[in-house]
């Protein structure tokens, strides 16, 4: 499955479990950044990439990619309640 049909399903899965998407971000290397908030207040970072995360951003990030986390994973992430997924910023 390519990149951006996984970072679709993503964004599809977050809207249908409470979650907006804020921006979608394509690096040079292909990898896709989905920054998404819920409440307005608690914000996470969802990678879609080839590769393994190297280096890190200062949301609490979720890589999907081969060696960590799966597409199917990321539905008993994001349905856990108000601040046990991402970074609460008031």
């Amino acid at each position: 499955m390519r990149l951006v049909d996984i970072s679709q399903e993503v964004k599809d899965l977050a809207r249908r479990l409470g979650w907006r998407v804020d921006q979608t971000r394509v690096a040079s290397t292909g990898t896709i950044y989905i920054e998404i908030v819920r409440e307005g207040r608690e914000w996470a970072v969802i990678r879609v990439a080839d590769h393994i995360q190297v280096y890190h951003r200062w949301l609490k990030t979720y890589s999907i990619s081969p060696l960590e986390l799966h597409l199917e994973d990321m539905d008993d992430i994001l349905g856990k309640p108000f601040g046990e997924v991402g970074d609460v910023l008031l």
